[in-house]
């Protein structure tokens, strides 16, 4: 199971990313004005790199791309073309980093300042750095187009900062198209499509390797920029973001309050206070996304109970069915039913 990152209304991207976006659908060939015209964008909305496009009107762009560029897999195409230098202060914050492990904890901080179309995650293990991408609107095909662009941005831009980048495999999470060759040539490992999530994995050994271009005190400028920056942007609510982690949580078993205070930069004990602020609890917002997914998965699949009660990550069975009988009334077999059957 994959948690999907709030999807809020006014969500919106960076227009340098906007602007580097149509850099390179220009290299390919496409029209800058025709599509601007057909996405309802204007220059001066982009002349700052600093200033909002909202989502919608990028995913639009996107799907604009995605029709309009020859096959296989225009995303690729794109992100080989996407230069750094538009991202604006991310992109140099990253490449002025002292080590991959550095650059990467400033993209997960400071994602927001580039886009709010998803969320950056990592996963570190022994041997793997997994860096992992969920969108909004994962259904979408603009979507596909858009991350693929993304995953091969990501590799080239972090490639000439180490001696040995390499990725041990790339994830996708749409099913195997003929055409591999492109994606060969892009990520140069092993590929495995139908998987949970969008990722690129790499050895955990590369997480303490120096960057070539490290400069820190660039970056102690560009840290203070990008705060100043983040704290421009509409606050996400403590409720939204916990309610997003215990869904990425979820998809590993019983959730851990101390791991997800930890991600947050919390204590626990202030965890509970600021979330009581806004009117809630960690167990209400734990049930409350418990009760959600199991009701989605009730309606939409044909999961046996007994295994959507191990991905809501409890233990046993019975435990999720006496819960879920607390919230409903009916028993997981009961809803089912109740909402499989014809309207009359």
């Amino acid at each position: 199971m994959t948690s999907s990152p709030i999807d809020s209304p006014h969500a919106s991207v960076s227009a340098s990313i906007t602007q580097a976006v149509l850099h390179a659908a220009q290299r390919l060939g496409l029209e800058r004005s025709e599509l601007l015209a057909a996405c309802g964008l204007a220059e001066q909305q982009l002349s700052d790199p600093d200033a909002r496009v909202p989502f919608a009107v990028q995913e639009h762009l996107w799907q604009l791309l995605g029709s309009r560029l020859p096959p296989p897999e225009p995303g690729l195409a794109l992100g080989r073309h996407l230069a750094p230098g538009p991202f604006s202060v991310l992109g140099y914050l990253l490449q002025s980093s002292a080590t991959l492990g550095d650059a990467l904890a400033a993209g997960l901080r400071y994602q927001r300042l580039v886009g709010e179309g998803g969320e950056l995650q990592l996963e570190a293990s022994a041997s793997e750095l997994r860096l992992i991408y969920r969108p909004l609107h994962p259904q979408l095909p603009a979507t596909r187009t858009r991350i693929l662009a993304l995953m091969a941005f990501w590799v080239q831009m972090m490639a000439p900062l180490l001696d040995e980048f390499r990725l041990l495999r790339a994830d996708f999470a749409h099913a195997e198209p003929e055409a591999l060759a492109v994606y060969a040539e892009v990520f140069d490992c092993p590929l495995r499509f139908g998987a949970d999530d969008y990722a690129l994995v790499l050895p955990a050994s590369l997480g303490s390797a120096a960057l070539i271009q490290a400069n820190p005190p660039l970056q102690q400028l560009l840290r203070q920029h990008a705060e100043a920056l983040l704290a421009r942007l509409p606050s996400e609510g403590l409720v939204a973001r916990v309610v997003t982690l215990l869904g990425a949580q979820l998809a590993h078993g019983e959730p851990d309050r101390a791991e997800l205070a930890r991600t947050l930069h919390l204590s626990e004990r202030t965890l509970q206070r600021r979330l009581a602020e806004e009117g809630s609890s960690y167990q209400q917002l734990l049930n409350d996304t418990r009760r959600q997914l199991a009701e989605r998965h009730l309606r939409d699949g044909q999961l046996p109970a007994a295994e959507i009660a191990l991905l809501l990550g409890y233990s046993e069975p019975s435990v999720f069915f006496r819960a879920f009988r607390h919230w409903t009334g009916l028993t997981p077999g009961e809803y089912r039913a109740q909402y499989s059957q014809p309207l009359s």
